[in-house]
């Protein structure tokens, strides 16, 4: 069992990063795993991203509960690291022909209608402005303010919620949209951690978090031999 002073110390030390500084934080990682290809600065991201939303559990969680999710988020990111490391993910397979090449090339393109977008880094940047800057805007909107939870919850659940099925849907990439994935249920938990404090639903949740980086892991894995050459 940890001990409650060493936790609680452990959140006196990043007292700092506390309030809306976090939530500043958690829209600059969002933003980072969204744009960035490589998988390292990605998962990089994601891990800041678990600490940060940590503080933000111990707002409303009891700092044991708090600190239990920070372990879980961590125990992922192993899980999405040594699954990148293992696959070697973001280089193109030998045993990938040039027309298999060319195929999965045109699978980044984003369909708009009858339109083909690009889905590289200038266009990604353009976009995630675009919504930084809606979900600002709705974060401060009276009639946007969610119930219960801090004001500073505000931004930081939209940008998780937001930028995650932005990240989710630019892609068929497992794992990239994986992290897309595990960004939106962070916002959710975070927004439904105000509502329901109870152990079982908050482990349920954890487990739920545990399960999907499992399937990312093995989609990964199993298409590995198909992923596109990212840069």
């Amino acid at each position: 069992m940890i001990d409650i002073p060493n936790i609680l110390e452990f959140l006196e030390f990043f007292d700092f990063l506390r309030g809306s500084i976090a939530a500043y934080i958690i829209l600059v990682t969002a933003s980072v795993i969204f744009i960035v290809r490589d998988w390292r600065w990605s998962v990089l991201a994601l891990a800041v991203q678990y600490l940060v939303v940590g503080l933000l559990f111990s707002d409303v969680l009891d700092p044991q509960l708090a600190f239990m999710k920070v372990v879980v988020g961590l125990f992922i990111c192993l899980i999405i690291y040594f699954t990148a490391r293992q696959v070697n993910w973001g280089q193109l397979p030998a045993d990938v022909t040039d027309d298999e090449a060319v195929q999965l090339r045109e699978e980044r393109l984003l369909r708009f209608g009858p339109y083909m977008l690009p889905t590289d880094t200038p266009f990604r940047i353009f976009f995630a402005l675009m919504v930084i800057l809606a979900v600002w805007i709705l974060s401060q909107r009276p009639v946007f303010q969610l119930p219960i939870v801090p004001d500073h919850f505000n931004l930081a659940v939209f940008a998780l919620v937001g930028l995650g099925l932005v990240n989710l849907s630019f892609t068929s990439e497992p794992l990239k949209a994986g992290m897309g994935l595990l960004t939106f249920l962070a916002g959710f938990e975070l927004f439904y951690s105000g509502l329901e404090q109870s152990v079982l639903m908050l482990a349920f949740l954890a487990a739920a978090n545990l399960m999907v980086a499992l399937v990312v892991s093995y989609l990964t894995q199993a298409r590995h031999a198909y992923q596109a050459l990212l840069d």
